[in-house]
């Protein structure tokens, strides 16, 4: 059995990922502005966002930008666990496994969800974007939240749903698992050794973590 698991935050708990392209393209089409297409976007998740932020930030100005975030993080507590996710986080509290967040956003950012959600109740550990010098597919956020596990990443399992996240957690040593949401699944992982893909969450502890490493 997987003595740990760390689930990535935006798209994977939560579809956040097509939240905030709903919100970004609605409110740059409101300042009449580009909206960015699906493919632009897509290579924004997981990471910096830094080719998406400069689009932002010269389309609409600092201060337009920061509205969009806004409205995304205050009505994204809105948004329900994705399909399976309780049950899987039920599974594994009741078999005393250890849980932990490592997003590449910042931890005040996805707050109001975490809390609204119940995640308090189960997550052990969130290592957000303040609390490393980089982010996915950088492997410091996985290896962050072994370490607060204190436990290492060979017996951890991940749960993703984007290239960045996913190369972040196999060049940390961990074993994963891709599933992907309407943002996502067009993405080519081919690059990516998974332990398994689009495996609904609520088979998940029976199938990968019960049987899993020792």
């Amino acid at each position: 059995m997987y003595r740990a698991v760390i689930f990535d935050f935006d798209g994977t708990l939560i579809d956040s990922e097509t939240h905030l392209f709903e919100v970004m393209n609605k409110q740059l089409t409101q300042y009449g502005a580009e909206p960015v297409s699906k493919a632009f976007y897509q290579r924004s998740i997981g990471g910096a966002a830094e080719e998406l932020q400069d689009y932002l930030t010269k389309a609409l100005g600092e201060e337009k930008k920061a509205e969009i975030y806004d409205i995304h993080h205050k009505t994204m507590d809105e948004l329900p666990l994705r399909t399976g996710i309780e049950k899987l986080l039920q599974q594994l509290k009741q078999h005393h496994i250890p849980m932990a967040i490592a997003t590449s956003s910042y931890a005040k950012d996805i707050e109001a969800a975490y809390r609204s959600l119940g995640l308090d109740q189960y997550i052990d550990v969130v290592i957000g974007r303040e609390a490393v010098s980089e982010v996915k597919p950088n492997p410091e956020p996985y290896l962050t939240a072994v370490q607060a596990l204190h436990i290492s990443p060979g017996h951890c399992l991940a749960l993703e749903d984007s290239i960045n996240g996913a190369t972040a957690a196999m060049r940390a040593g961990l074993d994963v698992i891709v599933n992907t949401n309407p943002i996502t699944e067009s993405q080519d992982f081919s690059d990516i050794t998974y332990l398994a893909k689009e495996v609904p969450a609520s088979d998940i502890f029976e199938k990968y973590i019960q049987q899993g490493k020792e």
